[in-house]
């Protein structure tokens, strides 16, 4: 189909004036090139590389990717237990769902192999450099841009720069060994969950397990029956409640095995795969209402988790004291699922200390009491540096480096995405975003959209550095920190969701539907812009015609598009029926009868 051909702009026509403002000559809608460089190849990167691939238009994108493979936390954790408490059929994208999940709740194994073959499946691995590791980056006044030092694991360091730096990174990352004295003297088997040895069996095997968050737990559970002896210490009370989305588990909110007739279903039916979706995610969002204090939700949470974990201790007062919490609500921390954990407790060859250790020797460990206890394999399931803090030197507009802002809590951050005076720097999952319910699938996808709308405007508005308000984020925080007193979340417990018990909870003030809604229609009033064309908001407008008329979509697109399809139509038909021949004032052809 024909398309319009550029207005050829004679000299005489006036297009500069005495300001420096130049016209430039150019339609409407034209995206100006943008070199974007984003950290992490896990789900947020590879869900930013897809929307590139599909969506994008004149983005140069590069992910630096720390690790040896794509997948994130699922490529790092490998420890025997560790799977996703969110059900497999909502822990996915939904540009590409999978039907032949093996179970309700998937392995960290089967969860790698379904994100890393989405790389293999788009052709994202175009977008990624493995074993390339971000150790600084500063803002340039001067050119809008990032600087990026860049340490590739087999050469030496090398600059980058962009005009947009996206941080992908996650917060899950960031392991470091404990600090307990003699640690590293002791001379059998020592791994952190957060780096599992291959190979490594425990049949049969004395272990000492540090740790009773989620690693420690899943751990314990999985490995208990094939050890000779588990040492297990319970430092601090913690809720366990079933996985999420119990309702739709199998039988006590256990996990269970889809059979090859539901997978069949799934595959052959979209729709009705969808419905199974939408059904459990409605669920999840439920979720949101126990953690607000006296809903009859909350009540029933507490209620029901405290029998439930008093009936699997089987009444062994010991380690319910140890354990079960008393001083703060359900929510607080993040509930861990740990389906089989209060039951090993009690196995006759897990013995659970409620008082640390003195230190770690060659053999062991010496106890509370004095006494030295000989393992083969000691495991810290110790956790992760959670604090937000970006993992090198981050140094904004001001000159300020974020580790040193974020030291002790993370101030400053609006919706989780963006930093005040830190221009073109965007974040997945940042402080104070919705991560103490549902799937995180969901909430990067709407991340995902929100950048690329952003994205988009930079392009379309020769916009050359936009950075959050301090207006927006005054605002923003002085709304969240007086909602979350209403949560659980302000109790007095101590988790990664706030540095201490003081401290206000590093958590959105509202569920995951509001801040999904809130990324769909990006507030830009909250935005502050420095534009190109010396500074004039308009000069995109450029020569007076669009892009619309060059590319083949509809130029009367007002009127409603045919068929749904914005492209320009074909008016052979009716133009031959319509058409007055010359002379003008002669009939048209004999038109169509209308009934």
């Amino acid at each position: 189909m024909p398309t319009a051909v550029p207005v050829k702009q004679p000299e005489e026509w006036p297009s500069r004036n005495d300001r420096g403002y130049e016209i430039p000559n150019q339609p409407f809608g034209t995206l100006r090139p943008l070199k974007v460089i984003a950290i992490g190849a896990g789900i947020s990167g590879i869900s930013l590389a897809h929307s590139v691939a599909t969506n994008g238009s004149q983005i140069d994108l590069q992910i630096y990717e720390l690790g040896g493979d794509y997948g994130g936390t699922w490529y790092w954790n490998k420890y025997p237990g560790c799977r996703c408490d969110i059900p497999s059929i909502n822990y996915q994208m939904s540009w590409s769902p999978n039907p032949n999940w093996k179970e309700f709740y998937a392995t960290a194994g089967e969860i790698h192999d379904y994100y890393r073959g989405l790389v293999k499946k788009f052709d994202l691995a175009k977008y990624i450099k493995l074993h390339h590791e971000v150790t600084h980056a500063q803002w340039l006044p001067e050119s809008n841009q990032w600087e990026l030092t860049i340490r590739p694991a087999d050469g030496p360091e090398f600059i980058d720069r962009c005009d947009v730096f996206i941080n992908a990174g996650g917060v899950l990352n960031a392991w470091k060994w404990p600090d307990i004295k003699g640690l590293h003297s002791f001379k059998g088997t020592l791994c952190h969950t957060a780096r599992w040895p291959e190979n490594l069996d425990l049949k049969g095997k004395r272990v000492a397990i540090l740790g009773s968050g989620s690693s420690g737990i899943q751990l314990l559970a999985t490995v208990q029956p094939e050890c000779e002896k588990i040492y297990h210490w319970i430092r601090s009370p913690t809720w366990i409640t079933s996985a999420f989305a119990e309702k739709f588990a199998g039988p006590g909110g256990r996990n269970f095995e889809y059979t090859e007739e539901q997978k069949k279903r799934f595959a052959e039916n979209p729709k009705e795969s969808l419905k199974y979706r939408k059904m459990i995610e409605s669920e999840l969002n439920q979720r949101f209402r126990f953690l607000i204090k006296g809903t009859p939700e909350q009540i029933a949470a507490l209620e029901f988790a405290d029998r439930d974990m008093k009936t699997k201790l089987k009444g062994n007062q010991r380690l319910i004291d140890a354990i079960v919490p008393t001083k703060f609500l359900v929510g607080c921390r993040r509930p861990t699922p740990g389906n089989g954990y209060l039951e090993a407790l009690n196995e006759p060859n897990v013995q659970v200390y409620t008082k640390m250790f003195q230190e770690v020797t060659e053999k062991g460990f010496i106890d509370d009491e004095g006494n030295e206890v000989e393992v083969d394999v000691f495991v810290c399931a110790t956790g992760f540096d959670t604090s937000f803090k970006p993992r090198f030197p981050l140094i904004n507009a001001q000159g300020v480096n974020i580790q040193d802002l974020w030291k002790d809590y993370p101030v400053d951050s609006y919706l989780s995405i963006a930093i005040k005076d830190t221009p073109n720097y965007f974040m997945y999952y940042g402080p104070h975003g919705p991560t103490g319910h549902g799937s995180g699938a969901p909430m990067i996808e709407a991340m995902t959209r929100s950048f690329m709308q952003i994205l988009k405007k930079m392009q379309m508005e020769n916009i050359t550095k936009i950075e959050i308000s301090p207006d927006a984020v005054r605002d923003f925080n002085e709304h969240r920190e007086l909602y979350l007193k209403r949560t659980t979340w302000s109790g007095t417990c101590s988790s990664w969701f706030k540095p201490g018990p003081g401290a206000s909870p590093v958590m959105f003030p509202g569920n995951r539907v509001l801040i999904i809604e809130l990324l769909t229609y990006p507030r830009w009033e909250d935005w502050k812009y420095t534009y190109g064309y010396a500074g004039n908001r308009f000069g995109y407008m450029g020569n007076g015609f669009t892009m619309r008329e060059l590319d083949g979509r509809d130029t009367t697109f007002y009127y409603g598009l045919l068929d749904d399809k914005d492209e320009q139509p074909d008016y052979s038909d009716v133009r031959e029926l319509y058409t007055f021949n010359k002379p003008f004032n002669q009939p048209p052809k004999e038109l169509p009868t209308i009934d």
